[in-house]
């Protein structure tokens, strides 16, 4: 019996289209497109405008002039002093003793240096000097503590030295009596100082170019002299808060303090800062040429007592600080624009716009004229600065309601930045007072710029007029 062949038929599945790869292939093909987008735009990063200031100072070592009388030793002998550098002294106040035989200074020595001497009250104004500088203290102003030290130091010995004085009345009274002991009065009111330098004499009048020499200066400390000879310099006294700072400058530097000069005046005002202790006053300046060089003269009439053990002092000259809206640098970027007279931008019949009728010509020559709105972004008295967006250099402008014509022909640039508050880039105009390697500091309140917390384009330069934002 022969087997039937039995014929196998293939089976053919049914297709079924699957939903969550087509979703997911949407997605894949979504996602690469937007990732060739975003890689091949411009992609605007965006700055808020902040306010701020920037320092517009220039540091300079100026040489101090002050009215100082120096007073000399009539006696030889060892010397105690009795008041501290920077006390106000008045007239026929006790500034220092001098001994001949040196046994009652060296008494006066002795005692000071035994703190057990000092009364009460003494003690607590000494608490007061130095609950006053903890309460004030500030680490940026460390070099202080030295200064402060001195001082309390210079008050205790003070202080011991007029106890000790007076513990030894009869003994200085017989002194006295025999000539060997003296006491030294102060003649003049004023603030007393223990050195000299030899700049005692000059005035803003006697000055010399020569005089300025830093890199040679010294002085001579009369504080350190245990003993004095007669005709020796023992104290100077500073008589007047009136003061001068001689300041040299560069012949280019002074032509430009000079233009700060109004007119019918000899100086102006010039905002200084002492860099020893950052405070800071204005000075009346004058712009001086003495023996070839350039100097610029600050009068002062407060803080000299501040600076009495100083003869050369840094000090920042210039504006404080300039201060307004503060934009990085990156963000400011030039415009051209059309200059276009005022008298030829209107408004059109059906439009709240700013614009200009526009002639155009066609093969023919017959003439057509077309209002085209423009954006106003800076105007001066008698022109309009417009965008060449929509106008072109050549192009002709027709006065409304005459039959007046002008040909479009002067361009300028100004500087701005891009407002991006709207999603798409508006030029800006700044208008500049200050900047640093980093920064701008623009005004405030300016028509056709910038307000705080506007959002700009941060790198002004790859930004296009009216391009949007990713």
């Amino acid at each position: 019996m022969k087997k039937k062949k039995r014929n196998i038929v293939p089976y053919r599945r049914r297709f079924h289209l699957n939903i969550g790869i087509i979703i997911f292939a949407f997605v894949f093909v979504y996602f690469v497109i937007y990732l060739i987008s975003y890689l091949t735009q411009n992609n605007i990063s965006v700055y808020e405008v902040q306010y701020g200031r920037i320092a517009k100072n220039k540091s300079y070592t100026g040489l101090i002039i002050r009215q100082e009388e120096v007073f000399y030793a009539d006696d030889t002998g060892a010397v105690n002093y009795y008041k501290k550098e920077g006390d106000k002294a008045g007239y026929n106040d006790l500034i220092c003793s001098v001994d001949k035989a040196g046994d009652i200074s060296q008494e006066i020595s002795h005692a000071g240096l035994d703190t057990a001497n000092l009364s009460e009250e003494e003690l607590l104004n000494i608490q007061n000097s130095i609950t006053n500088y903890i309460s004030s203290y500030s680490n940026t102003q460390f070099y202080n503590v030295y200064s402060f030290k001195d001082g309390v130091n210079a008050q205790i010995q003070e202080n011991l030295y007029i106890n000790a004085l007076n513990s030894l009345s009869d003994q200085t009274t017989s002194a006295v009596s025999q000539n060997t002991f003296s006491f030294v009065r102060t003649s003049v009111d004023g603030i007393l100082a223990l050195y000299t330098d030899g700049y005692e004499g000059v005035s803003t009048d006697s000055f010399t170019a020569d005089m300025y020499n830093p890199a040679s200066y010294s002085k001579t400390n009369l504080k350190g002299n245990a003993q004095v000879k007669s005709g020796q310099a023992l104290y100077k006294m500073a008589t007047s808060e009136k003061w001068s700072i001689m300041v040299p400058v560069s012949k280019s530097e002074a032509k430009e303090y000079k233009q700060q000069i109004s007119e019918g005046s000899d100086s102006f005002i010039l905002h200084v800062k002492f860099r020893k202790d950052h405070t800071e006053t204005n000075a009346t300046t004058y712009v001086r040429k003495i023996d070839g060089s350039y100097f610029l003269q600050l009068d002062l009439n407060n803080s000299m007592i501040r600076f009495l053990s100083d003869r050369y002092i840094e000090v920042e000259l210039g504006s404080d600080e300039n201060q307004g809206l503060k934009i990085p640098n990156t963000a400011i970027t030039k415009k051209e624009f059309l200059v276009i007279p005022k008298k030829y931008i209107g408004k059109g019949d059906n439009s709240s716009s700013n614009g200009v009728i526009k002639i155009t010509k066609d093969k023919h020559g017959k003439e057509s004229a077309e209002f085209v709105t423009t954006d106003l972004y800076y105007e001066t008295d008698d022109a309009y600065y417009v965008s060449e967006n929509s106008l072109s250099v050549g192009d002709t402008i027709q006065l409304p309601d005459s039959n007046e014509q002008y040909s479009i022909k002067d361009t300028a640039t100004k500087e701005g930045v891009y407002n991006m508050d709207k999603g798409y880039a508006i030029f800006r105009l700044i208008d500049v007072l200050a900047e640093n390697e980093e920064y701008t500091v623009v005004k405030t309140g300016t028509k056709y710029g910038i307000s705080l917390y506007d959002h700009i384009a941060l790198n002004g330069n790859e930004v296009s007029e009216g391009e949007f934002m990713n």
